[in-house]
Parts: C-alpha cells; structure tokens; sequence
C-alpha cells in the first residue's frame, strides 16, 4: 500500500510540474538548476548531484521540483549509509534585492531513498517530509547566475546545504 501511495504521489508531482513549466514556458520564466547538495544528519554526511525545474509566476513567487542522485557513502558505527535519490516539490518566495541578488524562501515535500550496508545485510528505506529552507541567488548577467540554499526534512532531520549553476530560459 506505501508503494501505491509513493507512486501516486511521485506521478503526481512529475505531471503538475510539467503542466506549469509548459504553462510557464510561453511566459519565458522558467529555470534549470545543476549542482551538488550536502544531507547531513546527526551521524552522517552524503553530498549528492541535484537538479532543479521551476518557473517563477512572478517577481515574489514561483514553484519548482527537485530530484538527486547520491554519489558518496558515509559509515557511522560500521554501518555504511548512502542516499540513493530524492524528488522534492516547493513552493518558493522570492525577495529581490536588486536586479541581480535575491533571496528566497521556499517550503514542501521532499521524498528519499536511502540504502544501509552492514556485514553482508542492506536495508532500503524510502520516506517523506515537510521540507522548509532559506537561500540567496545572484544573477551573474540575464539567464546564468549562482544559487545558494539551506533545506531541512523536519521529520527525517536532514540538513541540506546545496551550491547550484542557474539558467534562466
């Protein structure tokens, strides 16, 4: 039954982000983001390539879907543990500064896939969360800048700290 929710859910969220990023597309205010995000817990440190799609509706507010996919392992107590992949929707609140540095704020779900590895035994785990973080973005001209965030998965308690390159269509 958990299966049949996560892939309504993750069926969910792919189809209404490529609903407003066509819908966005017409308005030319959609942007990808390439990068690498750190998930630190209490005991672990994994770091993994991100990707992000969104499209701002206006100056103050836009939406955006995340996904990753892990690339290091980390060993807490002889326990190796790795994030496998993630996908995450937001809602994100946006504060220019000026015309090139803003600051955003953004909140939703995020959902991970995580693999332990111990003497010869794996474990898979897949969960959610409300997802909740802060960041800034400088626009280095029109369409290409630089974006800095901070997420945290308050039920996994999870914190994410993420550098991306940003292009504006």
């Amino acid at each position: 039954m958990k299966n049949n929710k996560l892939t309504i859910m993750v069926g969910a969220l792919i189809s209404s982000t490529l609903l407003v990023a066509g819908a966005a597309s017409a308005q030319e205010n959609v942007y990808v983001n390439a990068g690498v995000t750190q998930h630190h817990t209490k005991n672990t440190d994994t770091a993994s390539i991100t990707g992000k799609v969104g499209t701002q509706i206006n100056p103050y507010f836009g939406v955006e879907a995340e996904g990753g996919f892990g690339v290091n392992e980390d060993t807490y107590q002889g326990v190796k543990y790795k994030n496998k992949g993630d996908l995450g929707a937001y809602a994100v609140g946006t504060a220019p500064v000026n015309d090139k540095f803003s600051v955003l704020g953004r909140i939703g779900y995020h959902h991970t896939w995580e693999e332990a590895k111990a003497a010869g035994l794996k474990v898979k785990n897949d969960d959610g969360s409300f997802a909740a973080g802060v960041g800034a973005q400088y626009m280095l001209d029109t369409n290409n800048g630089i974006r800095a965030d901070y997420t945290r998965y308050t039920e996994q308690k999870v914190d994410n700290f993420g550098v991306s390159y940003v292009h504006k269509f």
